[in-house]
């Protein structure tokens, strides 16, 4: 993904965790499109669309199969076509379903698309010699899921075969009578996995030279298979600096203490550099030198001026008072640099001396000052929208995005999630949009972060107008995947919390171009009218609430000839009815209702082929023929509705509208089972 030179970009190692192992990749020479990758990886396989071949032999690129395991899986496979794969996060289950299945059913490989904790039946897998993959690693199945698999095997097409994840613990309350069909993982040995990887740097490594050492080699023991990664990076990159500066680790003697001291290196940017930082703090309490370090870690590849200024303004933003910096007063770039384990380059900029130390530093202070966490939120978003540059401010962007995402998936907070994306709301909304879609399909933070979006719709009143706009567009994004959740949470932030609250017009504009976006789209309509229908029916009031706005939006829609579910010719007239009876404001009054309403009649008035299917639909979602009794406050809303389309002010000549509204009324009330009959109709 590279695609400049990294001495002009900010620039950051990063593990992409879209799949269960892990790929390195460098931020900041790629224009801001890393985020956008693996949010279109990630959309790609929850959408239960077959997998490219090849994402999935990148995947396998650096994959090590454990022939143990490899043959206790097709020996499961051979007699059941369902094998479940149990394990902790990181001990490599998705890329054993991927190289067992490429094996079994060649490139065809899919991933099972439902909603979180949605009820999973086999008889919905029809394709033929097609591989799934049910990826249940963040939820708990029901008891009897097990027994279910197996009684259900049968139910496989020909040729396809069904590999489920799940942790231990998860199968262990779920699995009882269903053994013969899992297997928890082992993982081949580390060092095979930390062999194939280094195997792949962009340049030769001696790699028996980094397997040796005792402090590499018993550390690895204790991994799961996918944290050897950050193995791999640290050897690497470790590798990638010192032959910057001229010389070669791997041509350097075992014996020496360069070498020991690059392994040392290696261990501690591995382990994430917390001693290393602990020691560093303990002995740098000066602010000056502790600002400067987290400011050049924000900023890593930026030019010196800017991190200088930056700390300054970071001791501001913390609430401290920053030591004057006219003439040779306090610290210098070149002092302040150095004892920050950096470097300041020729060009000027500043590139921290080890592997994931600019991170580390991060995460250093996020655990170390919880409490200046909002406080240095607003910082760091703030200094994507000043640094001016967008060389600079895109990949700075992704990479608080990453820290951010990792951040709440370590501490199970959204609280960094929340005020990063309210924040750049107002002035990065495609950042904030990426970040919030970012957190929902991550493997590790996504259940948490999709729950408290869920939260967050239903406190709109605790929402700003743009951070409203933000989530919608998030939620439209993600709808092709959680299609039924994500227009659940349009429609929460459709409905307004109070009965006299009213939205912006930035925030009924977001809501209405979601909704439209996503009946425009073939596979989105059939699940939305499906929706409707079920909340129209629903006793409880939010459901009925959640059809009345959502309904709303989408009858203003227009084209040419009119409201467009009006001339759709898959849309009945008898459901329209249906959605308009839900939608009259019985409770409350509704703007986006009513708005809708003057739309109709106004089409009504002006197309005279309309009118009687108009007038029918108004008259039929007050009072059906079939309904037993007349009900007053549809009948009332109705009127409201009417009136407020056409007002009746005094001394005013009939015109048009006003006749059509009395012309309608008049039907309504000679429709009523209890009005008294008309003295001038004529008697049996």
């Amino acid at each position: 993904m590279d695609g400049g030179s990294e001495d002009t970009d900010l620039h950051d190692e990063i593990t992409e965790p879209t799949w269960t192992g892990q790929v390195s990749q460098r931020i900041g020479t790629n224009r801001g499109t890393v985020i956008g990758t693996l949010i279109e990886q990630g959309f790609r396989r929850l959408r239960g669309v077959t997998l490219p071949p090849a994402e999935v032999a990148a995947q396998l690129k650096t994959y090590v199969r454990h022939e143990d395991d490899d043959q206790a899986i097709h020996k499961i496979l051979d007699q059941w076509p369902v094998v479940v794969l149990t394990g902790a996060d990181g001990s490599g289950r998705f890329s054993t379903a991927l190289d067992v299945l490429r094996r079994r059913v060649g490139e065809n490989i899919r991933q099972v698309r439902r909603e979180p904790d949605e009820a999973f039946h086999t008889a919905g897998l029809q394709e033929t010699k097609t591989g799934w993959i049910l990826d249940l690693r963040a939820e708990q199945p029901p008891a009897g899921f097990g027994r279910e698999l197996v009684e259900d095997a049968d139910r496989l097409p020909e040729g396809s075969c069904l590999v489920v994840l799940m942790s231990t613990t998860a199968w262990a309350k779920c699995g009882q009578g269903a053994t013969e069909i899992a297997r928890p993982l082992e993982g081949p040995p580390r060092k095979d996995i930390l062999r194939k990887q280094l195997k792949h740097a962009p340049f030769a490594i001696k790699i028996d030279k980094w397997l040796a050492p005792e402090p590499i080699s018993r550390s690895l023991d204790s991994l799961l298979p996918t944290q050897v990664a950050a193995w791999a990076n640290a050897i690497i990159t470790t590798e990638d600096i010192e032959r910057r500066n001229g010389r070669s680790a791997s041509d350097a003697s075992p014996d020496t203490d360069y070498f020991k001291g690059l392994v040392l290196e290696v261990v501690k940017a591995a382990e994430d550099w917390r001693t290393e930082l602990l020691n560093w703090h303990n002995t740098h309490s000066d602010s000056a030198y502790r600002n400067y370090l987290l400011a050049a870690a924000v900023l890593e590849g930026a030019s010196s001026d800017k991190i200088y200024e930056a700390s300054a303004s970071l001791a501001t933003a913390l609430k401290e008072t920053p030591e004057p910096r006219s003439g040779q007063q306090g610290l210098g770039v070149v002092a302040l640099t150095h004892t920050a384990n950096a470097d300041l380059q020729p060009d000027g900029t500043i590139r921290f001396r080890y592997h994931n130390y600019a991170e580390a530093v991060v995460d250093y202070f996020l655990d170390d000052r919880p409490h200046l966490l909002e406080e240095f939120t607003r910082w760091t978003a703030a200094q994507v929208t000043t640094l001016g540059e967008a060389d600079l401010a895109a990949p700075l962007a992704q990479r608080v995005s990453h820290w951010t995402v990792h951040y709440t998936a370590r501490h199970r907070r959204t609280s960094l999630l929340r005020s990063l994306a309210a924040q750049w709301s107002s002035s990065y909304a495609d950042a904030a949009c990426d970040l919030l879609v970012l957190a929902a399909i991550d493997d590790h933070a996504g259940a948490l972060a999709r729950s408290a979006y869920r939260r967050w719709a239903k406190e709109t009143d605790t929402l700003g107008t743009d951070f409203k706009v933000v989530l919608i567009r998030a939620f439209q994004r993600l709808a092709s995947i959680y299609p039924t959740s994500m227009l659940s949470r349009i429609a929460e932030l459709a409905t307004p919390a109070h009965q006299d609250a009213v939205h912006s017009d930035k925030v009924t504009a977001a809501i209405s171009q979601a909704l439209n976006v996503l009946w425009d789209q073939d596979d989105q309509r059939s699940a939305i009218h499906k929706q409707l229908t079920q909340w129209a029916g629903d006793h409880r009031k939010p459901q009925q609430s959640a059809a009345q706005s959502t309904f709303a939006h989408l009858a203003t829609r227009r084209t040419p000839n009119g409201p467009a579910l009006l001339t759709d010719s898959q849309i009945t007239t008898e459901w329209l009815t249906d959605m308009w009876r839900s939608a009259l404001p019985t409770n409350a009054w509704s703007p986006i209702v009513a708005q809708a309403f003057a739309y109709w009649m106004q089409t009504a008035l002006d197309t005279p082929d309309f009118s009687p299917t108009i007038q029918q639909i108004f008259l039929h979602a007050v009072h059906r023929p079939t309904d037993p009794h007349y009900s007053a406050p549809r009948m009332i809303a109705m009127q409201n509705l009417l009136y407020s389309w056409a007002p009746a002010p005094p001394s005013q000549q009939p015109s048009d509208a006003t006749q059509l509204r009395d012309q309608l009324l008049t039907r309504l009330r000679a429709e009523d089972p209890a009005a008294p009959p008309d003295a001038h109709a004529p008697r049996p």
